[in-house]
């Protein structure tokens, strides 16, 4: 080991005496060696850093969509409907119970337009009633004509005499089995309901 060391410095003499005589060199024109403090590694101070706050997720609020098919809609609209139309009806009923408070029925007929039916059907809903109806506006009876009863009368006796039945006979002149019976009765007709045929004659057998 000492051998091997002893030759590297043999092999390096000429090397050093040749740097040796060029720093002699330089020292002899006014040149200095400045000796460098050796470097010396210091491992920088641990550092403490306090943990990273995590940024707080902002509570994102759910989008919230609603979702109406075809027949929850349809639904929708019949419920609105049914609403509108029992409003509307309540605004009506409303407005003849005012009517019926200074108008008799004739009277809130040609204001609002509606048939007596109507009126009547509405008065018994709400529970109210028109104001009693003058002589002129309360409906006259239905006349009779006497001369188109006497002449009816004569035709009747007629079908009865040729054998029609009664419907028949009133088919003929035109008018209800009311007024038939009644005119039966005013004229005092007696009119059979049915008539009997005749019975065929016997033939006696050869």
């Amino acid at each position: 080991m000492i051998s091997h060391e002893l030759s590297m410095i043999q092999l390096n003499a000429p090397r050093s005496a040749e740097l040796a005589s060029h720093v002699e060199a330089f020292l002899s024109v006014g040149g200095t060696i400045q000796e460098l403090v050796p470097f010396t590694y210091v491992p920088s101070p641990i550092r403490h850093e306090p943990p990273a706050k995590k940024k707080a997720k902002s509570a994102s609020k759910p989008r919230q969509t609603l979702k109406v098919d075809k027949l929850t809609q349809r639904d929708i609209d019949r419920e609105r409907r049914a609403i509108e139309r029992a409003a509307a009806k309540e605004a009506e009923e409303e407005h003849i119970r005012k009517l019926a408070e200074t108008m008799t029925m004739a009277q809130a007929i040609l204001r609002v337009g509606m048939s007596r039916r109507t009126l009547i059907r509405i008065a018994e809903k709400g529970g109210f009633k028109f104001q009693p109806a003058t002589i002129a506006e309360k409906p006259t009876s239905h006349k009779i004509d006497e001369a188109k009863d006497t002449s009816n009368a004569e035709r009747i006796r007629a079908f009865k005499e040729i054998g029609l039945t009664r419907n028949q006979a009133r088919e003929k002149i035109g008018i209800t089995y009311t007024c038939f019976i009644r005119l039966l009765e005013k004229f005092d007709i007696d009119y059979p309901k049915a008539f009997s045929r005749p019975a065929c004659p016997k033939t006696n057998s050869i």
